[in-house]
């Protein structure tokens, strides 16, 4: 009896570690209803919290997100509403200029630790029994065409993690395969793998289409297989603990549309 008490103890700290694991892996995506447009156009948004890619499953806290629309050199930040029934953050932009629009977002660190008394949103200072805690913060880039593209897909936003692509990925066709390179700090890095999918590919949570690891200055490789809305996300780990947490996790997204 002594021995299944201590099995059904160690199963359930499994099971809500896995719980709490696919909480913190919502991909944080910012998600307009076209991503080509005509300029003066105006193009509403959602910030999505999702495990299936593009169905927002919980709303992000208002205050803890920042989202600006990059044109050129211009950079403006963009006002959000709640929108409690779709569990998103709702905006819309107007583009003014003719090229590609960077729809750039940030969620702030939100630090969650687990405790023999469950999971708290809390630094681990002065709480008691606590096991593990970890910051998360997210970041998200979509490329929207406005009129023709004008090279600027590459722009570097100088986010802490951030995806940058290496080739044009909405000039992409079916079959082609596009370069991206990964920056932690403005410097290359070669993350566990990235992962890609499209909008549609599944409804399982958790689910992509492709995965593939770098092999050099922090560059990947994806290969288009579909038309429609794609999405590759990296993450990194700081394993180096703080007062407040034991590790720091960062994850970063990019979206672009393959006709």
């Amino acid at each position: 009896m002594k021995n299944f008490k201590v099995s059904t103890l160690i199963l359930s700290c499994i099971i809500a570690v896995l719980c709490c694991g696919n909480a913190f892996a919502h991909e944080f995506i910012l998600k307009p209803v076209q991503l080509t447009a005509e300029k003066g156009h105006v193009i509403p948004f959602s910030v999505v919290s999702a495990h299936v890619f593009m169905i927002s499953e919980e709303m992000e806290p208002l205050n803890k997100v920042d989202v600006q629309l990059i044109q050129k050199d211009k950079s403006t930040k963009v006002k959000l509403d709640e929108n409690k029934m779709l569990m998103t953050l709702d905006g819309q932009i107007t583009p003014s200029v003719e090229g590609t629009a960077i729809l750039a977002g940030h969620r702030e660190g939100i630090i969650w630790t687990q405790t023999t008394q469950g999971w708290k949103e809390h630094s681990k200072k002065g709480l008691k029994g606590v096991i593990s805690s970890g910051k998360y913060e997210k970041f998200c880039k979509t490329l929207i065409t406005v009129g023709k593209p004008d090279g600027s897909f590459n722009k570097v936003l100088g986010h802490k993690l951030e995806i940058v692509p290496l080739t044009d990925p909405t000039q992409a066709k079916v079959g082609d395969e596009i370069e991206f390179q990964t920056l932690l700090n403005g410097k290359p890095v070669s993350v566990k793998n990235m992962l890609a999918t499209y909008d549609g590919f599944t409804l399982n949570p958790n689910s992509y289409a492709y995965s593939t690891e770098p092999y050099g200055n922090g560059i990947t490789k994806v290969k288009i297989t579909a038309p429609g809305v794609w999405m590759v996300r990296v993450d990194n780990t700081d394993p180096h603990p703080t007062a407040d947490y034991d590790s720091n996790v960062i994850r970063t997204t990019l979206i672009f549309e393959v006709k």
